[in-house]
């Protein structure tokens, strides 16, 4: 792992930067600023719910490739707490640009007051292989024993989702018996099971790895707790990832807040005995992995329609003491809606989930 070379001088920059606005760095306009404020406000990040967005290396990371500190300036004048960065390839080519970046944004991240996650953990070895989890973590325990304080990770967040190992996915492995089918393969000890089994698995010996330095999320389908709930699974519910994970992140994919909360509920309820340790995440994106299908995303519907989404889910989700707070998938396509160059479609032919 090579070392932090300019950590020196990002000090130098991130001291000259402290003298300046966190506006004037954000560098929004007014109508931009308005906004900030109706979202920072509706997340309720300022009454202690936690709010996470994605950002990723090419759509958010490439847009700020020279400016990782605006980028961070943005996402704390939009109030959020924690920042999921799908950077964990910049860190295992060890492209000293691309670690320059990651260093950088760490600096400002932290000093806005946000945790950084490294998204990790998500590679499809991991279903047949123990290797590649030690690996994943030992490549950023490895990194932030190197660096300052002010550049390491604060934690992992887990991309492990067993609903996509279906016959035919390209990444599939070759070596991996089992097969998702969303309705033939439910049932106790069938291989939808074993998959969820071995996700499971997977948390505990990561975080086994990871110790206490380091927190572990992890982002799961809606469907499976319901699914256990039901008795088709009996592995994959939230009070048993939550042993390993210290959050869950459920993928509440619809653009009706109502349905959202329909879709959060089940995990919510499960996971009762675990206080604040459920995000529910929602799709702020268009053409994202795995969007092929009906749009759930939020940004067709346009600013004032997610405004108050959020107001209904904060207000509803509240009354759940394992509720932890509303993330974002992802941050290029939240931008658009801020900004103002989101698509204008108002479609309403979305399908509904009958999971």
């Amino acid at each position: 792992m090579k070392k932090v070379f300019i950590f020196t001088i990002l000090l130098f920059c991130f001291g000259f930067v402290q003298a300046q606005n966190l506006e004037d760095i954000a560098n929004v306009n007014p109508t931009m600023l308005e906004r900030a404020k109706q979202f920072k406000k509706a997340l309720g990040t300022s009454n202690g719910f936690r709010s996470g967005v994605y950002i990723y290396q090419k759509r958010s990371i490439k847009e700020y490739e020279k400016n990782p500190s605006q980028l961070a300036a943005r996402l704390a004048l939009l109030g959020f707490t924690d920042v999921y960065l799908g950077a964990g390839r910049m860190i295992e080519d060890e492209n000293i640009d691309e670690i320059k970046w990651v260093c950088e944004f760490n600096i400002y991240a932290h000093k806005y007051g946000m945790k950084v996650h490294i998204e990790s953990l998500s590679s499809s070895r991991l279903w047949v292989d123990n290797k590649p989890i030690f690996k994943n973590c030992n490549d950023i325990i490895n990194f932030n024993y190197s660096n300052k304080k002010e550049i390491r990770f604060d934690g992992i967040t887990a991309d492990l989702e067993p609903h996509i190992q279906k016959k035919g996915f390209i990444e599939r492995p070759k070596e991996l018996m089992l097969e998702w089918h969303g309705t033939d393969n439910f049932g106790i000890g069938k291989d939808n099971d074993l998959l969820c089994k071995r996700m499971v698995e997977v948390m505990a010996k990561a975080k086994k790895e990871i110790g206490t330095e380091l927190t572990l999320s992890q982002a799961q389908g809606f469907f499976l707790q319901s699914r256990y709930d039901k008795g088709e699974l009996a592995w994959g519910s939230a009070h048993q990832l939550l042993k390993s994970c210290n959050w869950l992140i459920i993928m509440t994919y619809n653009f009706r807040p109502e349905r959202v909360l329909e879709m959060a509920k089940p995990s919510l309820e499960n996971a009762k005995d675990y206080p604040k340790s459920v995000s529910m995440a929602i799709k702020t994106s268009l053409d994202t992995y795995g969007s092929e299908g009906p749009v759930t995303s939020f940004q067709p519907q346009g600013w004032n329609y997610l405004i108050n989404g959020l107001n209904y889910l904060i207000e509803n989700c509240s009354k759940y003491d394992a509720f932890r707070g509303i993330d974002i998938f992802e941050f290029q396509g939240l931008e658009k809606m801020w900004n103002g160059t989101a698509v204008e479609d108002k479609r309403t032919d979305y399908q509904k989930s009958k999971d």
